[in-house]
């Protein structure tokens, strides 16, 4: 892992995961392999406060003489060194210089610096890390570990903030640190702002969101945590913004472990409106190797205009010889996240990948010490193993390119190592394949030019912005471009932000991880670029004290894209009332308004929109408006207000047989259905009409529910029904109630019903056995080390812990070599719909990583008379709670090599009981069935242990109304 972290980590074996065939769909369970995909809500969500609040305007850090207070670094894997198994490849697409020079900076003014970080902290942090984006009015900076605002003159609007101040809201653990890997986004579309970064504290890892509620990056912010989905270290998470999510890669780890490249699809209207249910759906791509090598990134949108229809987001990876790969090329794959139907998500390979492009080698001297700083400075890491932040989309209307780079080696060793940017663009028409238009080496065997971004403007004229250091020269932010159209391969002459005069020292090797280069959405020209230098006096403070510059360029011949904008106010019709939060929409553009009702500047393509205001509580008023380039129109909208009306509780009031607490088919039921108003205009004289179907026969006649207070209480109402007596027991019907408010369709709503009562197959809560023992028809067995006796082993009742009632089953984890087990009594099952569920608790020995499972659980499922084997084996599938990883062979645990339980259940510092829920084997059916769990552990230390209550397990449901 490459980016900075606050702890260190151990060599640690690999969890034996291969890398899958190409072009096919890559589906991920945490506990199996390639299965399906993972789906996840935040674990947290709050708003924040302002941003204004947070960071008071202020000036920066100044130098100062005292000593550096202290130093935070990562102490982590090194890069894999050049394989000699495979000869180097000798880069003949270096670019040409064209005899036309880079236009000079517009601008170019001071970032945050590490002097910032010694006035927030009291140390310095490397590397910094540096991030950045540009909107109508701001341009957002972020570097490990501060935030700050500019306004587009440059001029700092706030002083420099933690972007934890942001989530301190959230009230976790996570919401008062800054580990860094911080990232800012601008999302054109809707003119919000997305920044993020993680959180390492313990495993499992998280990923702190924060989502502008408006378009100004100084008010509040919705904030989300997410938990990752496995214990794996969420590092390099890079974010790419699209029009049905936003889209982030990470590079995984347990340990120095390099496992493979997690990619995750956040649901982007939910966070945009600010919904705490707002979920991810993630994928896995294993490494086929321990070290780092190839990554993943989402692509980004630039500009206004929208991929086109419902296109997947476009991954890009690539493949070297150096690293065993039968070609060099480009590997691009659609992620299609689809957050109605999470399971039909799919992580595909593209039919047109892998693009074979020209011989290029990514690999870097051994270790961190690659690219010759002058003295007295240091050898720099060149980050070469990776596609480098960001892959910028454009859709140009009848053509989409995708531009980014990589870090390649300019030459052979023994040479001092050099370094190039190798840049590619990739085109394609409308329903064609991508082809590599550009493929260009930026670079020489004299110097070195690194960790590049690369964009395009609204013409297609390409910038790429980069580190320079030469052996006569300090490291600068330098920048160079072609235009569209002109010789592939031709660059103009380099351009620079800043030209540094002094050097890093010592040994920390790093340069940061990556830099941004982004486009201004107002004129679709203007490049804004961050870069890292120092300069001689910060060099003589300490041997970490870098600063950063921002800088903006433009190529003279780009004139200002056509751009049309809509502006105005939405209120209540009736009040006149401002509105906030309402969403103006013209088709793929929004905006929010903000507390006093206003949106402002929705940019968008000349043309012809139906512009539509919505809100809850209000019905959506539409507008049809033509605007042409350079228009700026005023919209207003007045919005009337509605009652909103939900269903708030149904409850059975009477059944005509089987009373069971369950509609059933052929029953003739009532059911009380409550319905609360949650809009914004009470009612006058509601009534509900419940409506026939094929599942619903003879409903009673409407229902008066009368005035519903706008969020006021529920009023209930009986409604009487006949269950068909032709649907299947167990399927779920559904009422559908037309409500009708005196003259006004208020719509309908749809209430489901499950009917049947869930066949109860076996359960068992503990309570009723004395402690010590097991339940009757209950057994338990102990093996292990024969020094000790297997009573301390044995599985037992205990009042130490319980999900529910007092009692729970237990099982210690020993510091001895040993399997303790316990078997459920004999139970039959008749359908092939069985599942279990049980509250479980445990702490189990690892490594505080969780990289190795030392002690560990397993469930296993004996059927008929066949063998116990793993419940995962057998054919069953865990719902939720399920296994953490391989439990190690290193130690002698009986159970290494099985997947099971280990480390700490639940997703916090300290276990908590979690549900497990398994769908169980459908060839049990019509089987007699046993469950066993098992722990083992190996001749290491000892952990409390595994604590197993209210297990339940239901096959089917039954239906007993009989007519």
């Amino acid at each position: 892992m490459r980016s900075r972290a606050f702890f260190f980590f151990t060599a640690v074996c690999c969890l034996g995961l291969s890398l899958q065939a190409d072009r096919t769909v890559v589906r991920i369970d945490a506990a199996k392999g390639f299965e399906k995909p993972e789906v996840r809500n935040a674990v947290a969500f709050a708003v924040s406060a302002p941003v204004s609040e947070i960071a008071h305007r202020g000036e920066k850090g100044k130098p100062r003489d005292a000593g550096v207070a202290g130093l935070l670094q990562l102490n982590s894997p090194q890069v894999p060194g050049s394989p000699t198994n495979f000869p180097h490849d000798l880069d003949a697409f270096l670019t040409r210089p064209s005899a036309v020079p880079m236009p000079t900076p517009l601008l170019s003014f001071d970032g945050l610096s590490n002097f910032d970080n010694i006035d927030a902290y009291g140390l310095v942090i490397i590397p910094p890390d540096i991030t950045g984006d540009v909107g109508p009015n701001h341009y957002v900076q972020a570097v490990n570990a501060l935030v700050r605002v500019f306004d587009k003159a440059g001029t700092p609007i706030t002083a420099p903030f933690r972007m934890s101040s942001l989530f301190s809201g959230l009230g976790t653990p996570c919401s008062t640190r800054d580990d860094g890997d911080p990232i800012v986004a601008y999302d054109p579309l809707a003119d919000r702002w997305l920044l993020s970064q993680y959180c390492n504290q313990f495993p499992p890892f998280r990923q702190m969101i924060a989502i502008s509620k408006t378009g100004d990056p100084n008010g509040a912010y919705f904030v989300y945590e997410y938990v990752m989905p496995n214990v794996r270290l969420n590092d390099f998470s890079k974010f790419g913004v699209w029009t049905d999510a936003y889209y982030m890669s990470t590079e995984e780890y347990t340990g120095s472990d390099y496992i493979g490249a997690g990619v995750f699809a956040f649901d982007r209207a939910r966070m945009l409106a600010g919904d705490p249910a707002a979920s991810y759906i993630y994928f896995s791509r294993p490494s086929d190797s321990t070290d780092r090598r190839r990554n993943l990134l989402p692509s980004d949108l630039d500009g206004i205009r929208p991929p086109p229809g419902r296109m997947p987001n476009i991954f890009v990876s690539y493949t070297a010889t150096e690293y065993g790969d039968a070609q060099d090329a480009v590997r691009l794959f659609d992620f299609h996240a689809d957050f109605e139907t999470p399971a039909s998500s799919t992580f595909t390979e593209r039919p047109d990948s892998p693009l074979p492009v020209a011989a290029f080698d990514p690999t870097s001297p051994a270790g961190r010490a690659d690219i010759t700083q002058p003295d007295p400075g240091e050898k720099l890491d060149s980050n070469s193993d990776r596609v480098n932040y960001r892959v910028a989309y454009r859709n140009y209307g009848m053509q989409e390119s995708l531009v980014f780079n990589q870090t390649v080696r300019l030459t052979q060793e023994p040479e001092p190592y050099r370094a190039g940017v190798r840049l590619y663009e990739l085109r394609r028409s409308a329903s064609t394949m991508f082809t590599v238009a550009d493929q260009s080496t930026i670079g020489d065997t004299t110097s070195s030019r690194w960790i590049g971004s690369a964009a395009q403007d609204h013409l297609g004229d390409v910038a790429v912005g980069y580190n320079f250091v030469a052996d006569g020269k300090p490291p600068s932010v330098l920048y160079t471009g072609r235009l569209n159209g002109g010789p592939s391969g031709v660059f103009r002459d380099e351009g620079s932000i800043v030209a540094g005069d002094g050097v890093q020292k010592a040994f920390g090797w790093r340069w940061g991880d990556y830099a941004t280069l982004t486009v201004d959405p107002v004129d679709d020209c203007t490049f804004w670029l961050s870069g890292e230098y120092y300069t001689k006096a910060s060099q003589q403070v300490s041997d970490f004290t870098w600063l950063t510059r921002i800088g903006t360029f433009r190529f003279s011949e780009c004139p200002d894209a056509p751009r049309s904008t809509i502006s105005g106010s939405v209120t209540n019709a009736v009040t006149g009332a401002p509105i906030s939060g309402a969403i103006v929409s013209a088709a793929a553009f929004s905006r929010s308004t903000s507390p006093a009702g206003s949106y402002q500047n929705m940019l968008i393509i000349p043309g012809t929109y139906t512009v539509k205001a919505a809100a809850k509580g209000y019905r959506t008023q539409s507008i049809n408006l033509t605007l042409s380039a350079g228009d700026s129109a005023v919209q207003n909208f007045a919005l009337q207000p509605e009652a909103v009306i939900e269903s708030s509780d149904v409850a059975i009031t009477s059944e005509s047989c089987a009373i069971n607490g369950a509609a059933e088919p052929g029953e003739t039921l009532s059911y009380a259905i409550s319905l609360r108003n949650n809009g914004v205009q009470s009612t006058q004289n509601l009534t509900a009409a419940l409506q026939a179907s094929g599942s619903i026969s003879s409903p009673g006649g409407p229902q008066n529910y009368g005035s519903l207070t706008a969020g006021g209480p529920a009023v209930t109402r009986n409604f009487s029904f006949t269950i068909s007596p032709g649907i299947s027991c167990g399927s779920t019907v559904m009422l559908t109630l037309v409500l009708q408010d005196g003259a006004e369709n208020l719509g309908a709503i749809s209430i489901p019903l499950q009917t049947g009562v869930p066949r109860i197959a076996f359960r068992e809560n503990f309570d009723h056995t004395p402690q010590a023992r097991l339940p009757l028809r209950w057994t338990r067995s102990a093996a292990g080390n024969t020094n000790m006796p297997d009573a301390p082993r044995n599985w037992r009742i205990s009042m130490a812990r319980a999900a529910s009632g007092s009692k729970s089953v237990f099982s210690p984890d020993l510091n001895q070599v040993g399997v303790g087990e316990m078997v459920s009594p004999v139970f039959l099952l008749s359908t092939p719909n069985a599942r279990l569920t049980f509250q479980n608790w445990y702490d189990l020995e690892t490594t505080f990583l969780r990289n190795r499972l030392y002690d560990g659980s397993v469930l296993e499922i004996k059927v008929g008379d066949n063998s116990f084997t793993d419940i995962v084996a057998a054919g069953g599938a865990f719902e939720s709670g399920g296994y953490d990883g391989t439990i190690d062979s290193c130690c002698s645990n009986p159970l290494g090599g099985h997947m099971g339980w280990s480390g700490r259940s639940g997703v916090n510092q300290t276990s908590e009981f979690i549900t497990t829920a398994v769908r169980l084997p459908a060839s049990a059916a019509g089987q007699k069935v046993q469950l066993r769990w098992r722990i083992g552990t190996d001749v290491g230390t000892f952990r409390e242990g595994q604590y197993i209550d209210d297990i339940l397990i239901t096959d089917g449901y039954t239906c007993n109304c009989i007519q």
